[in-house]
């Protein structure tokens, strides 16, 4: 058991900054992984307790689109040649990279990832992975790299017919497979850390046989597609000229637009499409530094989706940088949001947490575990200890009206102090749980063997 003490409480949603209260979170026991009560004077009844004290004590931050095999991209030394557009910088970079990508590369992509996402107060990553040369198996070594580091999240592996249409079953497969291997950690009677979902590539990557086979998947496993629509313009036109459809048409004439459904980027989406992944209640990850790294563009309709969540797109793992440029390029195109709407993007991540796992929380409230009240990214009693500690002193008064501003401009990823995961600390007094150290030295020896394998794969 863990009791913060004299804490103030952020919370997202609703926006609020509480008056100094005691938390206590359970790291093992019935309530193992949850919060167990909020209020005064808690050292008395949870003696034995250990006791934090702190400024601030919010929600953990999920990354709601993640590419963790770009994490040894980062400072590349490889000969890349100029695109002239998306799709060029696709097959001359990225398609490159993901082929490069062996067991051991894929390891230390995944812990190099999370440890970073740690240390900047994430608690969850939703990934999405590609490594044509070493499916089967992948998303299990993922598996392992998240737990490793005792972070939360979300799986798949992008399927798509680039590689021939052999490579295509076998990244559902993998799907498949892997959805089936959480079904066995939860009938074992132990809540999962990592859940999975049903990914794909870029649909102008993707033929309807595939989509069939991605839809069938989704469904028999019940899980919701993961998938990049909309990136870059070339996606949008290649879908009307190919198939005579726009993209989420596309996507819904399979059944695979749905409640658990996550949609990337967006970028060129239609009126229309975005009405239709409303009424199907699809989330869209929106990854404003990567569409800039990219040249892609502006997503100028974001404020008519529904269920905008924030992601990096594998830049990293820093939300609340990531908060601020999806801020900032916004007000740069006179877009409608304030920081307060982007605080429930933030927040929203928590949304598609629960559609995964709700099951394994029996002591949230009914009504929560219905969906009718939210239970992930709270501070109450019954949802998941998933916290972040902050050493911040905000010079102008904090309070829920303004912790969106106090985070587009000054509140960072430096004020992070301990981070929780699952009722146990991943990060204590800035200190890893983990073996940093380690994990910094393998992923170096791995980033130059992916490098080298890149440069023979042209």
């Amino acid at each position: 058991m863990t009791l913060f003490e004299k804490v103030r409480v952020i919370s997202f949603n609703p926006p609020s900054v509480s008056e100094p209260t005691d938390v206590a979170a359970a790291d093992s026991g019935e309530a193992a992984g949850s919060i167990v009560e909020v209020g005064k004077d808690l050292a008395k009844k949870y003696p034995n307790a250990k006791r934090v004290t702190g400024a601030y004590l919010s929600p953990g931050l999920v990354c709601s689109h993640t590419h963790l095999y770009s994490a040894l991209a980062r400072g590349m030394l490889v000969d890349i040649e100029a695109s002239k557009d998306f799709a060029h910088q696709l097959k001359n970079l990225w398609w490159r990279l993901d082929r490069a990508i062996d067991p051991a590369i894929l390891e230390y992509s995944a812990l190099a990832g999370c440890a970073d996402a740690a240390m900047c107060g994430v608690t969850s990553l939703v990934d999405h992975h590609a490594g044509p040369e070493a499916i089967d198996g992948s998303l299990t070594t993922i598996r392992k790299a998240y737990e490793e580091i005792g972070i939360r999240g979300l799986l798949c592996y992008e399927t798509t017919d680039r590689n021939g249409m052999d490579g295509a079953k076998a990244g559902v497969r993998e799907n498949v497979r892997f959805a089936k291997e959480v079904d066995a950690i939860r009938a074992s009677g132990t809540k999962p850390l990592v859940e999975a979902a049903i990914g794909g590539h870029a649909l102008f990557t993707i033929g309807e046989d595939t989509l069939a086979a991605m839809a069938e998947a989704a469904s028999s496993t019940g899980r919701g597609v993961h998938i990049h629509a909309a990136e870059d313009k070339y996606d949008a036109v290649d879908s009307r000229h190919r198939f005579g459809r726009d993209l989420a048409a596309r996507l819904d004439r399979a059944g695979l637009l749905g409640p658990k459904a996550i949609v990337g980027h967006g970028l060129f989406l239609t009126e229309s499409e975005i009405e239709l992944m409303n009424e199907r209640d699809v989330f869209l990850a929106h990854n404003a530094r990567s569409n800039v790294n990219n040249s892609v563009g502006y997503n100028a309709l974001l404020a008519k989706h529904r269920n905008v969540v924030l992601g990096t797109d594998g830049m990293g793992a820093d939300m609340l940088e990531e908060f601020k440029f999806a801020y900032f390029r916004h007000r740069e195109f006179q877009g409608p949001w304030w920081p307060g709407d982007f605080l429930a993007c933030l927040d929203r991540g928590n949304r598609l947490l629960e559609r995964y796992f709700a099951r394994d929380w029996t002591a949230a409230p009914e009504a929560a575990k219905s969906g009718a009240a939210p239970f992930f990214g709270q501070v109450k009693a019954g949802s998941p200890a998933d916290l972040v500690l902050w050493d911040y002193e905000p010079p102008t008064p904090l309070v829920g009206e303004n912790i969106g501003g106090h985070i587009a401009f000054g509140l960072s990823s430096r004020s992070v102090r301990s981070v929780m995961v699952n009722g146990k600390f991943i990060v204590e007094d800035r200190k890893p749980a983990f073996d940093s150290s380690r994990i910094a030295a393998g992923a170096r020896e791995q980033a130059s063997r992916l490098w080298k394998r890149m440069g023979e794969r042209r």
